[in-house]
């Protein structure tokens, strides 16, 4: 180059090269970085409550548990809930420091559609949401750290297990040990009496002057009164009737002598939308009509999408409750406490493997676990109470199998 151009165009030039490919550098290391980051961001989070399995037989088509779901949005959000809902969606905006909320009600009250709603509310101004994985809250407190921007973490079921519990408090330090306060953390449960002391206590108590709450929503667990329940049972009907897309029966809710959740008046909603049923239906009589057909779904469902499933409905019911009740970190640990379950026991390790592997593609999981199937809480709860009062040695199967690992 010296014999086309002078020395001190080529020093020029050579020194370009060599800055050039320092940046080049530069950027495919904070490429690389980045790449990490979105990695662990999208292991430790899902961008709502529930995870599909990865090779899901079928559809949801014929289940009415699921169309139930908070996040299928079958019933527009509650006009009752607005201001719970401004008050949650404000302190997500503001930007005083404030990093912690909390959202509190028994199980069907409608907490979990109040977050899906609040995510909506967010969309759109630079708030990246993320519903924390089981088991992964401080890998999802460190991810978060590394985003761009504010960042809104979602813990769901917070009062779900201890092993729970101990990873949200790790979280928590990492948070509130984190200057600008730009990760917020709203905590979803049942109740918070008998833990959120204990995780407190064992807490710096800087870090716990930090994570203060700025506030908590209470969801009552019941409707208003009969009037309440009344029309928000014909409006019901009406949406799942649509989502079915079937003609809107006329029928009025009987057999409710005290407020009922949410959760049931939309079960007995959903089933006299999809059997089409007409006059007085009483609620107990509607949610016994819910859980048949949702019977009636695995069976065909397991006929045509996995046909090694042909267990006797006893069978199903149990491995069902199980499900739901104890679920399974991986597929080697469900087909364990499977094979303690009533007429499983003398079962192939192969009929068993299949008979897993079905329940983990049935439903989506929640919170990304291998297998706990994402219902509403309280109709899968009834479900499985039922099942226990029907079959004598279940509880005790249950037991032994929530021990095995």
């Amino acid at each position: 180059m010296a014999n086309f151009v002078s020395p001190p165009i080529a020093a020029g030039l050579g020194a370009g090269a060599s800055a050039l490919a320092l940046y080049g550098d530069v950027w495919w290391q904070r490429r690389q970085e980045r790449e990490h980051a979105d990695t662990a961001w999208e292991r430790a989070v899902l961008p709502g409550p529930a995870a599909l399995a990865e090779s899901r037989l079928g559809t949801h088509a014929g289940s009415v548990l699921y169309a139930l779901n908070p996040d299928e949005r079958v019933v527009p959000f509650s006009p009752l809930r607005r201001s719970e809902l401004l008050s949650l969606v404000d302190w997500c905006r503001a930007s005083d420091g404030k990093r912690m909320w909390q959202v509190m009600g028994g199980a069907g009250s409608g907490k979990t559609r109040l977050l899906i709603e609040a995510v909506e509310q967010l969309a759109g101004e630079h708030v990246e949401c993320g519903w924390v994985q089981h088991g992964q809250a401080v890998t999802a407190a460190e991810a978060a750290l590394t985003r761009r921007g504010r960042v809104l973490l979602l813990v769901d079921d917070v009062d779900a297990s201890p092993r729970q519990q101990d990873d949200l408090a790790g979280m928590l330090t990492a948070l509130a040990r984190e200057p600008s306060g730009r990760v917020k953390v709203v905590l979803c449960g049942r109740e918070f009496a008998s833990w959120w002391a204990r995780i407190r206590a064992a807490m710096d108590p800087a870090d716990q002057a930090v994570l203060s709450p700025a506030g908590r929503t209470h969801i009552p667990s019941a409707l208003a009164d009969a009037t309440d329940q009344f029309q928000q049972f014909q409006g019901t009907v009406r949406q799942y009737a649509r989502y079915f897309d079937r003609p809107v029966p006329v029928a009025s809710l009987t057999g409710v002598t005290t407020a009922i959740s949410v959760a049931e008046l939309h079960a007995a909603a959903a089933i006299t939308a999809y059997n089409g049923l007409t006059g007085p239906v009483e609620l107990t009589t509607a949610l016994r009509q819910l859980f048949t057909a949702e019977e009636t779904w695995w069976r065909t469902n397991a006929a045509e999408q996995h046909s090694a499933i042909t267990l006797p409905l006893p069978i199903l019911q149990s491995a069902i409750a199980a499900a739901t009740l104890i679920g399974a970190d991986n597929l080697k640990q469900a087909v364990r406490r499977l094979a303690l379950l009533p007429g499983l026991t003398a079962s192939s390790d192969e009929r068993r493997t299949e008979l897993a592997l079905w329940l983990h593609q049935l439903y989506a999981q929640r919170g990304g676990q291998w297998l706990d199937p994402h219902l509403p809480a309280y109709l899968a709860d009834r479900y499985a109470a039922l099942c226990v009062a029907t079959h004598p040695g279940l509880p005790a199967a249950l037991a032994a199998a929530a021990l095995t690992t």
